[in-house]
């Protein structure tokens, strides 16, 4: 019951992710952005992507397409910025590649190329036209980074840098 409220909680956005749902940034940066296969897209002459999503087809939306005379799909326009991470999302490429890619194709910083990216990724993560996958290997090599750290952690003590701060 608690599980279900906090998702309710986190729906409304009243409320955080949960926590067993949340992933590191070394998850992220491993992930693999992955095309929808049924989001279909064209590149035009300026070199920018036009999504094409067709309709649910739903018995109740397909009805309502014929009798009010909806489009039967919705097409999105996507910039300069937005047309170039499309292409990258081939299922090759992983959020860093893309990011690193993204900083030096259009001259941003590295913090500013993965906070736009995530921003971009999460808004078509939740409209569907984006999913993410994570292979075998890049988990097990965060597993193991993680096991190295734990055992870091609790088997011996830092050093002071020396440096005030952070």
């Amino acid at each position: 019951m608690a599980a279900v409220l906090s998702n309710v909680l986190y729906t409304l956005r009243l409320r955080r992710r949960p926590t067993e749902n949340r992933r590191s940034r070394a998850e992220v940066m491993a992930s693999i952005p992955l095309r929808n296969s049924v989001v279909d897209w064209k590149k035009d002459d300026k070199g920018e992507v036009s999504l094409i999503i067709p309709a649910d087809q739903k018995r109740i939306l397909r009805v309502l397409v014929r009798v009010m005379d909806l489009p039967d799909k919705r097409v999105v326009a996507l910039d300069a910025v937005g047309s170039y991470v499309w292409q990258q999302c081939d299922g090759e490429h992983t959020f860093s590649e893309v990011a690193q890619a993204l900083a030096s194709e259009f001259g941003m910083t590295r913090r500013e190329s993965e906070a736009s990216l995530a921003e971009f990724f999460r808004v078509l993560g939740k409209r569907g036209m984006l999913g993410f996958v994570v292979s075998e290997a890049a988990k097990n090599q965060i597993d193991a980074s993680r096991r190295t750290k734990r055992r870091r952690g609790a088997n011996s003590k830092r050093k002071p840098t020396g440096r005030k701060g952070r």
